[in-house]
């Protein structure tokens, strides 16, 4: 495995819709799910159409998928009791077995808090399973409850 400064870190493009299929597909048979038929194109089709959702890629230098991060951003509407800030839900966080214990989830991690300190985004958010917590700490994230762990970029961690 490459050291992680040979990871490069970047949004994801539409034509990068196949491989974020294909480290979803390895997720999933990571937990045990036995995927159907066009379970690829189907996931790139559904990912493609959904504009509120970002996601982020770490490749290596000959650029072969190695994780991905991805949520959706919310954008709470104006009131007269809160701010109209924002907030960020990720939905999954994985890197492929080859490249786990490299640093490439928390490079993925830090990518996504720098992106969200720069567009109004106030906190993020995940379900934590317990094999994760320690890199999601490392980052600064806490724990309002059992599963879940978030990071509050409007106060100081």
């Amino acid at each position: 495995m490459e050291t992680v400064r040979d990871v490069r870190v970047r949004e994801a493009l539409p034509t990068d819709a196949f491989s974020v299929a294909a480290l979803h597909i390895q997720d999933e048979r990571e937990q045990g799910y036995a995927l159907p038929p066009g379970f690829l194109d189907s996931f790139a089709d559904a990912w493609l159409a959904d504009r509120a959702r970002r996601t982020w890629l770490a490749e290596d230098p000959s650029g072969r998928p190695l994780g991905l991060v991805h949520g959706t951003r919310v954008q709470k509407l104006p009131s007269a009791r809160r701010p109209a800030d924002a907030w960020f839900h990720v939905s999954l966080l994985y890197v492929s077995p080859d490249a786990r214990g490299a640093g490439v989830g928390e490079r993925l991690l830090r990518t996504l808090v720098a992106w969200a300190a720069t567009d109004r985004v106030t906190r993020i958010q995940l379900n934590a399973v317990p094999a994760a917590r320690g890199l999601y700490e490392r980052v600064g994230f806490g724990a309002p409850s059992e599963r879940l762990m978030e990071l509050r970029l409007d106060r100081p961690t």
